[in-house]
Order: structure tokens, then C-alpha cells, then sequence
């Protein structure tokens, strides 16, 4: 008779093929961004034309550019978060979904932005795009915090409040230039370049253990 204790102990005990998962669709993400910067379609072929051309697309390179960064700091964040988780179970796999759902928008926000960087809707949008990524992933860790027992014993409980805290304050951020693309894109469009750079170092959580 097969031990299905085993197998089912097996099936929740490891994050290896989430993780897999997840580097995959971080890798067809960023690939997906530079899709967006097509060639240009010249009728007259001249240096000067080219150059004319090339400097038209640099708002669109600057939003690629920079969405790829935002893109990495988030990879490098999800894989240290996960050193700190011993196990998965089938809620931490649909909270890891509802995150990558919200992180495969972003080439569609990224070549929106782009192209129409000083509208209110493009700025806009993407804010709330960056929104929803950052609160995906922290209804993620607040799960793996808060509400569950994946996380490797030892790790202290007011320094898990202290980065729950600092990972909601790119939420409230990013909800923040959301509403004021409405009044000033360019206000908006600082505070977006501005959050990433709070989270390229991430943060590891130390145990009370000596």
C-alpha cells in the first residue's frame, strides 16, 4: 500500500517548483518588455533621419529600461523572501498566482507609459499596475507572516511587523501617484521613479536564534 503520508507531506513541504514557476514567468516578463521597442519603419533612409527617429524612442527605452528594474528588484525580493519559507502550502500557491497575474500586466502598462508618458491615463494606469503588484506580494508575505506556520522557526515577530510595515508603504505610494497622475502626471511620474529605490537592497530577517 503506498504511503500517501509521505506523498502528500512531500507535495507541501518544499517551494522548489513554485519558485521554478515563478523565475519562469519573472524571465518571459522581462523578455516580453523589449518586444516592445520595435524598429522603427523609415521610408527615407538618412543618418539624420535615424537619429530623428531614435530620439523619438527614447521615452519609450527610459519606460522599458526602467520596468525592467522594477522587475528585477522584485525577483530579488520574492527570491530572499523565500529563504525565509520552509514549506508551501495551496494558499501560498495562489497568493504567489494573484502576484505573478498582477507582474505579467506590466509590458502592456510599460509600452502604454511609453508611448503616452505625459497623459493622465497611461501614468495613471501604470501606478495602479504598480500598485497592484506591490499589494499582491504583500498579502503574500502577510500570509506566510501572520497567518500561516510555512516560515523557518526563530524569526522574530516585531521584526516581521517592521517589513510588513515597510513593504505597504510602496502600496500606499503607488496609490498615491495613481491619484495624483490626476492633477499632476509629472509629480506622479516621480514619485513612480522614486519607490523601486526604497527596495533594491531587500531586507533578510534575522531569527532570535543565537
Amino acid at each position: 500500500m503506498p504511503d500517501t503520508h509521505h506523498y502528500t507531506k512531500s507535495l507541501i513541504e518544499d517551494t522548489v517548483r513554485l519558485e521554478a514557476f515563478s523565475d519562469g514567468v519573472f524571465a518571459i516578463v522581462a523578455t516580453l518588455l523589449v518586444l516592445e521597442l520595435r524598429v522603427p519603419a523609415l521610408e527615407i533612409v538618412s543618418t539624420r533621419i535615424f537619429f530623428h527617429a531614435l530620439v523619438e524612442l527614447i521615452p519609450e527605452f527610459l519606460a522599458f529600461f526602467f520596468s525592467f528594474f522594477v522587475i528585477a528588484i522584485y525577483w530579488v525580493n520574492h527570491h530572499h523572501f523565500f529563504q525565509s519559507v520552509k514549506q508551501s502550502d495551496w494558499k501560498l500557491l495562489w497568493y504567489n498566482n494573484f502576484f505573478l497575474f498582477w507582474l505579467t500586466t506590466v509590458p502592456f502598462t510599460t509600452a502604454f507609459i511609453g508611448r503616452y508618458y505625459q497623459s493622465v491615463v497611461p501614468v495613471a494606469l501604470y501606478a495602479l499596475d504598480m500598485a497592484m503588484c506591490a499589494l499582491s506580494i504583500m498579502l503574500m508575505i502577510r500570509y506566510v507572516f501572520f497567518r500561516s506556520r510555512l516560515m523557518h522557526p526563530g524569526f522574530l515577530e516585531s521584526q516581521k511587523k517592521t517589513e510588513y510595515r515597510r513593504g505597504m508603504w510602496g502600496v500606499y505610494l503607488y496609490l498615491g501617484a495613481a491619484a495624483l497622475a490626476l492633477v499632476y502626471v509629472y509629480f506622479a511620474l516621480a514619485i513612480l521613479i522614486a519607490v523601486p529605490i526604497l527596495y533594491v537592497v531587500p531586507r533578510l530577517l534575522s531569527t532570535g536564534i543565537e
